[in-house]
């Protein structure tokens, strides 16, 4: 039997796609060991499914067994000593000043690795961080930045829209948002209202954006001069992609809202 795709969640901020036998037998929620190059871990599944075409999996962890009661107790009480760890890791940043926020600290399963999860507004250089961390803990430590947006898909929360959010329950994959994508959707300006929890612009400005590009392009644009059947020529001020109308200031002062297939570009007009 070929393998299998597992995804695992090790805690809150640890996420790990996994290969692993068919023969294993886990399904969701099912607890499990794996490990790679590097280090040893348990993590909890989440998913299960065939590996997807195209998919490199050389360097993937591997899940090795299903997580016995003792691995499960290992387990616990790494997780305790996990938050004696956090706080010393928070002692040494703060002794180091560096412009960090540590959201999440991990002791892996075979206690070979401290994994830190940290976020921050700015490049951080922790070189020296990790060197006296080297030197302080039995183990050795990984630091890992965050975005806002990755971190707001740890935490999880309802969106203003009130359902789980988009990063916490479905989506894997960012795409770059800008403000060109609220203007063309004729949403609201407001920060209030088109920032997520992260602070950032949401994340779901881009679901609709190709459909409203269509849409638009079959409209005349802001500003062009068009000729209407019984209203007479005039410029359009605004456009609704969605009813496929324009709204034209006629040169008599005149403001009309008409469907666009009634309205012609005024040199077309012309012409006819």
């Amino acid at each position: 039997m070929p393998d299998l795709l597992y995804k695992l969640t090790v805690n809150d901020a640890i996420k790990l796609d996994c290969i692993g036998a068919d023969s294993l037998h886990l399904k969701r929620n099912d607890w499990c060991i794996a490990k790679n190059d590097r280090y040893q871990d348990n993590g909890r599944v989440t998913w299960v499914g065939p590996v997807p075409d195209g998919t490199d999996i050389s360097e993937m962890p591997r899940v090795q067994r299903r997580a016995t009661l003792v691995d499960q107790g290992k387990a616990n009480e790494n997780n305790f000593r996990s938050k004696s760890l956090h706080r010393s890791v928070q002692q040494r940043i703060d002794h180091h000043k560096l412009d960090m926020d540590l959201r999440s600290t991990h002791l892996t399963y075979d206690r070979k690795r401290v994994i830190c999860v940290f976020t921050a507004e700015h490049r951080v250089d922790f070189r020296d961080l990790v060197k006296d961390l080297n030197h302080r803990l039995d183990a050795r430590v990984e630091l890992r930045h965050v975005g806002w947006r990755d971190y707001a898909g740890i935490v999880g929360g309802m969106g203003s829209c009130g359902r789980e959010l988009c990063c916490s329950s479905f989506l894997t994959n960012f795409t770059s948002i800008n403000l060109k994508m609220a203007k063309v959707q004729g949403a609201s300006l407001n920060p209030s209202s088109l920032n997520g929890l992260c602070g950032r612009l949401k994340c779901c400005l881009d679901y609709e954006y190709e459909g409203y590009q269509v849409l638009l392009d079959k409209l005349p644009r802001i500003g062009e001069r068009c000729t209407c059947e019984g209203c007479g020529s005039g410029r359009v001020i605004r456009q609704d992609a969605l009813k496929q109308e324009v709204t034209l200031q006629l040169e008599d002062s005149r403001i009309v809202t008409v469907p666009a297939d009634q309205v012609a570009p005024l040199q077309h007009a012309s012409r006819g």
